[in-house]
């Protein structure tokens, strides 16, 4: 059956509660979202980079890289972010040459130039597209960040993945219904958020023993203070977000499988106490329960790890990770398998990655009057929580930039809300934009709160049938705007 020469595939990545970690730890990437429109793929994400220990004279250059399963690979524009006196030179240097941006030996031609600096929010959408190739569905999404060797240092490669493999999305039309009359647009619903499903209620952040910033160099004493100072950074900046309460704060640490197990188990117990005496004793938070724990050796990291990583054997590896018994020969056949060559992988690239510190701050968060959120919300701080963004948009006049921006911002800084999700459709529907309404709407449309916000979306894609289907749900379920716009499409039929 032949189709229209243009098609619109769409693939959202459902990234984890909290984001898809990158670079140590310290980059937080959310909000993914691949699609192909026409011959060209597109890549969108936010990337959050609060975490990043980025000297002030170095910088760091992230580029998504794509790469089939035969191999091939299709680099996307780079993003270079700069230590704050790294960016003044970069300023200079941009002045001297005469304006736009200026080309870096590792970099052709960057899709953006930041700074790494407190004074404004760490964070940037990322937005790119390169020509589609057949080889792409089957690809796996990396980001690659490169280092910049400054200072006489080596300049690191890292990469870790994004996405498993990319599947062939389900094919949509990209007809849109011109014609539609205007006040379906407007019947469009947003529904309300369900007590409880806030989930801004954890800050969690990890500290590696490895990397250029890592614990591994510094003394016990040193590695507890360096602990100490960045959990209290961590708890100042909750402290500064209005109406924060900190109730509980949990710190892990995490053991690699080196020297005598039963040596390390001794040593995990002491570790632990002495890093809870130090934070007490410095009163990281005072009057706050504070539970600190040792994990000797971190299997359950190194299974992961393995599982992502390109070493040689790896299924075999996992195989015998996952079923002998630590006291009953694991290493032992690890280091039989292929002559050793696997476990000297693990020694050299595995094990000193799960080394690490793993914190987590529980608190409470008191609701904030409307005046108060929208004066937060305008001066761009996204430390709102989720209800406290749906009160805000609702403050605001329907249908205007500011009400449309709340409830976008809140579907990407939320993306595992339904409720963040269907609203912001709403939105898109409003504007007559089906592709980013399908996107946000895909992974709900079987939930009875987007029913009528579906009925809406194959509306506008002239799939009548469909759409009274969604919109008949809808109404049962109660919705108004569903049984009005089901009355105009009954008018309609008379006519």
């Amino acid at each position: 059956m032949k189709k229209s020469m243009l098609v619109l595939f769409l693939l959202l990545l459902v990234s984890v509660s909290y984001g898809q970690l990158a670079y140590k730890g310290q980059l937080d990437v959310t909000s993914k979202q691949l699609s192909v429109s026409g011959n060209v793929l597109r890549l969108c994400m936010s990337v959050n980079y609060e975490g990043l220990k980025l000297p002030s004279d170095e910088s760091l250059t992230l580029t998504p890289v794509l790469t089939g399963s035969s191999g091939e690979q299709a680099e996307l524009p780079s993003v270079i972010v700069n230590g704050y006196l790294k960016q003044k030179s970069y300023h200079r240097r941009q002045q001297l040459s005469g304006a736009g941006k200026v080309k870096s030996a590792s970099t052709r031609n960057p899709a953006l130039v930041i700074a790494n600096t407190p004074k404004r929010t760490r964070q940037f959408d990322y937005k790119a597209g390169i020509p589609y190739k057949a080889w792409m569905k089957d690809a796996t999404l990396m980001l690659r960040m490169r280092e910049c060797g400054c200072n006489g240092k080596p300049a690191g490669v890292y990469e870790d993945k994004i996405t498993e493999r990319i599947t062939q999305p389900q094919e949509h039309t990209s007809s849109v219904e011109k014609n539609i009359d205007t006040r379906y647009l407007n019947l469009v619903n947003i529904v309300p958020l369900v007590d409880g499903e806030d989930t801004l209620h954890a800050l969690k952040g990890s500290i590696p023993f490895w990397g250029t910033n890592g614990l591994d160099k510094l003394s016990g004493s040193k590695q507890a203070y360096e602990i100490y100072f960045r959990l209290r950074e961590a708890v100042r900046s909750l402290q500064h977000q209005s109406g924060t309460t900190i109730t509980t704060l949990k710190v892990t640490g995490y053991g690699a499988p080196t020297g005598n197990y039963r040596k390390n188990e001794k040593n995990a117990s002491l570790h632990a106490l002495f890093l809870k005496d130090y934070l007490r004793e410095n009163y990281v938070v005072s009057k706050v329960p504070l539970e600190v724990t040792w994990v000797a050796e971190d299997w359950d990291s190194i299974r992961t790890l393995v599982a992502a990583s390109n070493m040689p054997l790896r299924e075999a590896v996992t195989d015998i990770i996952r079923t002998v018994d630590l006291t009953k020969g694991r290493e032992r056949m690890l280091m039989k398998l292929a002559d050793g060559v696997p476990y000297d992988y693990l020694c050299e690239r595995i094990f000193p990655r799960v080394r690490r510190v793993e914190y987590t701050i529980n608190y409470t968060q008191h609701r904030l009057d409307t005046a108060e959120g929208r004066r937060l919300f305008e001066m761009g701080s996204r430390s709102l929580k989720l209800s406290e963004f749906f009160a805000v948009a609702m403050s605001y006049p329907k249908g205007s930039n500011e009400y449309n921006d709340a409830f976008d911002l809140a579907a990407r800084l939320f993306p595992d809300s339904p409720e963040a999700a269907i609203n912001a459709a709403a939105v898109a529907l409003s504007k007559r934009d089906v592709k980013k309404a399908r996107a946000y709407l895909a992974k709900y449309a079987t939930l009875p709160l987007a029913y009528n916000n579906m009925g809406i979306l194959y509306l506008l894609e002239g799939n009548r049938d469909k759409a009274e289907v969604y919109l008949q749900m809808a109404a049962a379920g109660g919705v108004k705007e569903a049984r009005e716009t089901l009355e105009y499409l009954r008018d309609s039929n008379s006519k």
